[in-house]
């Protein structure tokens, strides 16, 4: 479904600044610096606006790129500028080596840079020693059940990409940390210090609570929904029908996802299936649910209440099953 835009039409200008920009990322798909800034330039200026209704869709239909791809180019080519790297620094710079910095501040990317490069093993700088240098200086892991155990496992990149669809974009990421947020790209999120339950939630929100304490999360975030502060949303947790918490969400679209999702680990080479099968909840409007329904039944079977009648009553529903193929 295309997203309708009251200013589609483009000057003579921005239609050539456009070819070119294209034209940059085609002949340069290697030069990850040079893509970047055209990405960024195209997603900033909404060149795409008049044939795709998000950058997003552009990105898949133009060049095939996954929505994550797109965003660690953009933020890649931008640390390079802040880190002000030799020349023969950029020769031998991957996209790899920057994309941990994405995640620090723009004043402390280029002293993180610096300090990699002088306690790189054997002088050969590394993906993975770029992450420890960050990870040292933030103190970011992932550990949401500090008394049980670290849990260091974060939410599939197809997920996060239906979500995207849904949404258009992710302002919010109230439960996650740097290393999660180079799949999710949320424009802002909280960690576990920042306590994102105490944080006020707007806009667009992508949560995947700690699977311990779900009901605080759930509870939050239906009343910033209904205090018109969030105005939409896709939550992901552990399909606990059972629940009281989950008895609140029953009135909102939910996807039952087939089979268990396998989430993934920066440290891991293969990701780890769900011991529970999971569901995705949309809390928004209407016209929300609709593309909530029809991207998510890739995924599983969506459940839809049609009715304001209370849980316990009767009500009228939708389902929407995934399409199967051979």
């Amino acid at each position: 479904m295309e997203i309708q835009t009251t200013d589609q039409a483009m000057t003579t200008p921005q239609r050539v600044r456009f070819a070119e920009l294209e034209e940059t990322i085609e002949n340069k798909l290697q030069a990850f610096y040079d893509v970047g800034n055209a990405l960024n330039e195209i997603k900033e200026s909404r060149l795409y606006r008049a044939d795709h209704g998000t950058f997003d869709e552009y990105c898949k239909a133009k060049w095939n790129f996954a929505r994550q791809h797109a965003y660690r180019l953009i933020a890649s080519s931008k640390v390079l500028d802040n880190i002000e790297a030799t020349e023969e620094q950029r020769e031998n710079l991957r996209e790899t080596h920057l994309r941990p910095l994405a995640t620090l501040p723009d004043e402390e990317q280029k002293q993180a840079f610096q300090d990699a490069i002088e306690t790189a093993p054997d002088g050969q700088l590394t993906q993975k020693h770029v992450r420890e240098v960050v990870q040292e200086k933030t103190g970011h892991t992932v550990r949401m059940k500090a008394e049980r155990g670290p849990v260091e496992w974060y939410t599939p990149e197809h997920v996060i990409d239906a979500a995207a669809q849904v949404m258009g974009d992710i302002d919010l990421d109230p439960a996650s940390n740097a290393n999660a947020n180079q799949i999710v790209n949320a424009l802002k999120f909280y960690d576990k210090e920042d306590d994102g339950l105490e944080k006020p939630w707007t806009g667009r929100v992508w949560l995947n609570p700690p699977y311990d304490k779900v009901g605080p999360w759930v509870e939050k975030l239906i009343a910033e929904y209904e205090a018109g502060n969030v105005t939409e949303a896709v939550l992901l947790v552990n399909a606990n029908t059972e629940t009281r918490w989950f008895e609140k969400l029953w009135r909102f679209s939910i996807c039952f996802v087939r089979g268990r999702l396998k989430f993934w680990n920066p440290e891991k080479t293969t990701g780890v299936g769900a011991p529970h099968g999971n569901a995705a909840i949309y809390v928004g409007p209407n016209s929300g649910a609709e593309r909530f329904a029809e991207e998510f039944k890739n995924l599983g079977t969506v459940f839809q209440d049609t009715s304001s009648q209370d849980i316990y009553h009767a009500r009228s529903v939708s389902y929407y099953e995934p399409e199967i193929t051979a």
